[in-house]
């Protein structure tokens, strides 16, 4: 079991950060394809899919080196082994990694031993193919086990599967702690895909979409929110961006422009999970150090 640790002060930034931005680049392609009754795999849907492998993440990495941005890859683990060349550049670029299971499973629909499985697979193909030992991990709809299986299981020094909450926030259980970095709804699936049904069979594929201008509206009133409200109180903009989603070239162009007005503002800085990790636990520790911390509670 895990509880949450509540901190005795104000949360804060470093010095000069107002508003921290997190642009998480989902590299998934293919994986988590509409499968239909009858076993197959809809070629239309695979096919939008498999364009993040082949283009899109592509194009994402190019925008983020335009602006000199560093973000943070959440990988699938099969994806990682079709296109092991794109996360080679992005770590080459300097941006960090987290392990998203290994074909996008749904672990809330997975029993604990399965899911644990799962989450080994991953890193150990993180460890094997780009020599990298993941500090971070998002999983796909979290179950009630990940937290407690990546707290027993693993060394992870942050999560960022949850929703529910602006800001960081720590987690402790089975003798050790995480950093929960919560993401948020207004990532670009919830406003670049307009859902509809019965069709298409899948909400998640971009067969119909809002246009780039109602994503840019969208983006923009979130940023200027926050914006105003990081004056006097801490505040975290997640952004999460799918290389098959925004890394079509409209969308990625909006991406583009929304990165160069957020830079025209002072504070406004672009970060990685395992800096604002590290910025979090900086301040947590003029409180009390962790292990202190634990020994106490």
């Amino acid at each position: 079991m895990w509880t949450e640790v509540r901190p005795q002060q104000t949360a804060r930034w470093p010095d000069g950060v107002r508003l921290p931005i997190i642009i998480s680049v989902h590299h998934q392609s293919e994986e988590a394809a509409y499968v239909f009754d009858d076993g197959q795999v809809d070629p239309f849907d695979y096919g939008e899919r498999q364009y993040g492998g082949r283009r899109g993440a592509w194009r994402l990495l190019e925008i983020l080196s335009k602006h000199n941005v560093r973000g943070t890859w959440i990988v699938c683990g099969a994806t990682l082994e079709k296109y092991p060349q794109i996360s080679r550049e992005a770590k080459a670029a300097g941006h960090s990694f987290a392990g998203h299971t290994y074909e996008h499973e749904m672990m809330c629909n997975y029993p604990a031993k399965e899911e644990l499985r799962l989450i080994r697979k991953t890193v150990s193909v993180f460890e094997d193919l780009l020599g990298e030992h993941l500090k971070g991990w998002r999983t796909c709809f979290a179950s009630h086990n990940t937290i407690d299986l990546l707290l027993e299981h693993f060394e992870f020094e942050w999560d960022a599967s949850m929703w529910n909450d602006d800001l960081p926030y720590v987690i402790e259980g089975h003798g050790r702690r995480i950093l929960e970095i919560p993401f948020s709804t207004y990532s670009d699936a919830a406003i670049a895909v307009l859902i509809t049904k019965p069709f298409p069979p899948s909400p998640f594929c971009t067969w119909s979409t809002n246009t780039p201008r109602f994503i840019w509206n969208t983006l923009k009133a979130q940023f200027d929110a926050l914006y105003q409200r990081g004056e006097t109180k801490p505040v975290l903009m997640p952004l999460t961006v799918h290389d098959f989603i925004v890394g079509r070239p409209s969308r990625c162009k909006i991406l583009d422009d929304f990165i160069a007005y957020a830079k025209q503002f002072e504070g406004v800085v672009f970060t990685t999970h395992d800096e604002a990790s590290a910025w979090w636990w900086k301040n947590y520790a003029r409180e009390q150090t962790p292990s202190t911390a634990l020994e106490n509670s």
